[in-house]
Order: C-alpha cells, then structure tokens, then sequence
C-alpha cells in the first residue's frame, strides 16, 4: 500500500447521520402535497444519488416529471432550513479527522447533494477548516460515480489517486473510487451496511471512524 496522503470521505451516512433530516423534510413535503410518507429506515436505500433520484424515489416510479420539479423544490426549500436540525455527526468522526490532520493528512469531502447544503452541514458540525474542499453537486458538473468531482479534489489537495483513500458507505462511493482510480473504504456504520459494500468490492472495511487511522500509518 502507498502511503496516504489524503482522505476523500462521501458526507451521507459516513461523515453525518443525516437520514432523520433527510427523511424527515421528504415526508413533510410528500404529506404537503396528498403524497404517502415513508418509514425514516426506507431511506436508508433512497439516498446516495442526489436530491433529484432521492425525490423520484420518494415518488414512487413512473412519477410525471413536473410532479418530480415540484415536489424536488419544496423539498429542497424545506430540507436547507432544516438540515442540521436532527443530523449528528457519528461518534469518534471528530477525533479522528483531528488525528489525520495532526499526521499531514489533506481531507476533502465528496458528495451528491448540493454543494450549499454540504458546506452549510461541514461548517456547522466540523467548521471552516478542517476540509480543505468541499465538492457537492452543482450545475455542470457531473454526479458520482463519476470520477470528476474526485479529481477535482485530488488537484485541489496536490495528491494523487495511488496516495489517497475515499471513504464512503454505499456502492455509490465504491464505484465512484473505482473509477477514479482510489482505493475505496467501506463505513459499515453507515446508512447502507456491510453486505453492499462487500458485494461492491471496496478495498477494506471499518466499522466505526476510528479504524480508519490504522489505515494511514
């Protein structure tokens, strides 16, 4: 193994539980509008592929796509008031990335949602500075597993792919290092679990954040 320079980590369900946010403004939003909520678990595997995919699912497929446009921006509205309201960081996220930047480690996160709501949740849970870039989804730029926004935190953290590890919790994030050329972490402890990320062929597995510091050394 090369020696690591930088960590990439996805933010749902490997940074931030953010599924009860999540969850929890896509229910209101679906009650507002004569639709059916869902159980907060069934989210677990509606997420991973940004706001747009999460509120088809919600909708159920087959949705009209002026249905989707609407429901997507009273989501959306709903979700940026409320997104750090039920969310928590999951225990020892903290420490650990301290550990990394106290050994030299470059910290990035990756992720589908918008780019405003990541860096609204990374500064309120983690502040300015513990990431040196954010990378959410915005116009143009194309969502994981394509590789480019991982790239594009690559240049921005003068790493390359052979000395960096991502760190994500679904087959999203695995195919997303596959393809950028990383080697790919599994956070079972997040919202998709062990099985996916087994049967996604991630590199190594860690059950809790802590683990991850045995892999820099």
């Amino acid at each position: 193994m090369q020696p690591v320079h930088a960590v990439i980590f996805d933010l749902d369900g490997t940074l931030v539980d953010t599924l009860a946010d999540l969850g929890t403004s896509m229910n209101r939003t679906l009650e507002k509008n004569g639709f059916p909520a869902w159980p907060l678990e069934a989210y677990r595997q509606m997420v991973g592929n940004g706001m747009r995919r999460l509120t088809e699912r919600a909708l159920g497929e087959g949705a009209a796509p002026e249905t989707v446009e609407r429901i997507l921006g009273d989501f959306l509205a709903l979700y940026d008031r409320d997104c750090t309201r039920l969310s928590v960081p999951y225990e020892g996220m903290t420490d650990t990335l301290d550990r990394m930047r106290e050994q030299g480690i470059a910290l990035a996160v990756v992720t589908n949602k918008t780019e405003e709501q990541a860096n609204k949740i990374i500064r309120h849970f983690f502040g300015p500075d513990r990431f040196a870039a954010v990378y959410g989804n915005l116009p143009g730029r194309r969502t994981k597993p394509d590789p480019a926004a991982t790239w594009e935190a690559l240049e921005k953290l003068h790493t390359r792919a052979e000395n960096a590890l991502f760190v994500g919790d679904s087959n999203v994030d695995v195919q997303t290092a596959k393809n950028a050329g990383i080697s790919c972490v599994g956070a079972i402890w997040g919202f998709r679990g062990e099985e996916e990320l087994r049967r996604a062929g991630a590199d190594w597995l860690v059950r809790c954040p802590r683990e991850l510091l045995a892999l820099i050394k």
